[in-house]
């Protein structure tokens, strides 16, 4: 995975204790975008995909933008009662998530871009504690804010390369039939 610039259309805010943690990591994805956005919307894939978060039922609306869902995150030795809202659904090209609890906010980015029949998935996070207790107990944990952003895209592209394998085996066996 390459570590690239945080590219984003706006600075985050900063809170009173500094600046907010940043990243942006990138790989490859051997799927074609629709592939990897069925995968990160299947809800058999989320406790994989997510597993700092226990995401409790979606709206029927989910992922479209502004849907909410309510979830107990667990980042570092924090754990916190939150809720994750889809700021942006664009099949097949982007995804934005919120999730806030009482003690951080945090948005979620993924850009996924047509590339060499796959897909490019850039992945961006924002990460901010409300404190210097709350900033405390999430460093006191094993990952850091790009460790996590790391699993989430190892996770992704897993999933997403898998199942898109098993539907082109599909495919093939019909063909032959």
């Amino acid at each position: 995975m390459a570590i690239g610039p945080f590219r984003s259309e706006r600075r985050p805010r900063l809170h009173a204790l500094g600046e907010a943690r940043q990243v942006e990591r990138r790989v490859f994805v051997n799927a074609p975008p629709r592939a990897v956005w069925a995968a990160l919307h299947e809800p058999s894939n989320l406790a994989a995909l997510f597993p700092e978060l226990q995401l409790g039922p979606a709206e029927p609306a989910w992922p479209a933008a502004a849907a909410r869902r309510s979830c107990r995150a667990r980042l570092g030795l924090l754990r916190d009662a939150a809720i994750a809202e889809s700021l942006e659904a664009r099949p097949q090209a982007t995804f934005r998530l919120r999730v806030a609890g009482g003690a951080f906010r945090s948005e979620w980015r993924w850009r996924l871009e047509a590339r060499a029949g796959g897909t490019l998935v850039v992945h961006d996070a924002v990460l901010e504690p409300g404190d210097r207790i709350t900033e405390w107990l999430i460093r006191l944990g094993r990952d850091s804010l790009g460790e996590r952003v790391e699993a989430h895209l190892r996770a992704l592209k897993d999933v997403a390369e898998s199942a898109w394998a098993a539907d082109v085996d599909v495919i093939r066996r019909s063909r032959l039939a």
